[in-house]
């Protein structure tokens, strides 16, 4: 039963399609009113790439206006897209750094009774602390460019919401000021997390250095 629906649902459609391109081609409606199948099909093959890379950039824009829809314009949509900006780059190294544990810490874990806090405390968290440092940093960077991208579209008050008006203004002198603030906040920031990272991988080398049987 289902397969004949669908032959005929098939039959069906190949029909109205038949019939769309036939009443195109023989001068009935103007093809610049409605396009024919055919044309449809060499504007995929022609610019399909095209309008692929634009279908994804208006699904991101989607998603930040659903963001903001349910949010408002305030302060919590800012936070909550800098937090979901930076999330995913944190998560993921954390990730990668608890999987690279080897195996023997946490048969080591085991053997001499350690509870699964303080398998958290005393193994997990200072194994993986490089790793998390590490995506801090690239997240960190994230979340500022989320809040500041956020304050150009859609806010009443930050440096990214100056920034946007004065360029409505043609005010270029504003415009570059504010980027300036932007810029040194971001390289504020990646600098000290860059000195944190660097700090906790020097802690990382001298921990496993002594771990190293004499």
């Amino acid at each position: 039963m289902r397969r004949r629906r669908f032959i005929k649902a098939l039959i069906t459609s190949a029909a109205i399609v038949g019939a769309w391109e036939a009443v195109v081609r023989m001068g009935l409606v103007s093809p610049i009113i409605i396009a024919a199948p055919s044309d449809i099909v060499l504007a995929a093959a022609s610019d399909g790439g095209v309008f692929l890379r634009a279908f994804a950039t208006t699904l991101g824009e989607i998603a930040a206006a659903v963001l903001i829809a349910w949010l408002g314009i305030g302060a919590l949509s800012k936070i909550a897209f800098g937090a979901f900006s930076g999330f995913f780059p944190i998560a993921l190294n954390t990730i990668d750094g608890v999987r690279a544990i080897e195996p023997r810490y946490f048969a080591l874990a085991r053997a001499i009774g350690a509870t699964r806090w303080q398998t958290y405390a005393r193994l997990i968290f200072p194994l993986a602390l490089p790793a998390m440092v590490s995506g801090l940093r690239i997240g960190t960077g994230l979340v500022v460019i989320g809040v500041l991208v956020t304050e150009m579209l859609a806010s009443l008050g930050g440096i990214g919401f100056l920034i946007s008006y004065h360029r409505t203004l043609f005010n270029t002198g504003h415009v570059y000021f504010g980027m300036l603030l932007a810029l040194t906040l971001a390289v504020a920031v990646n600098i000290g997390l860059t000195r944190l990272d660097r700090r906790v991988g020097h802690w990382r080398l001298r921990e496993q250095a002594e771990e190293q049987p004499r």
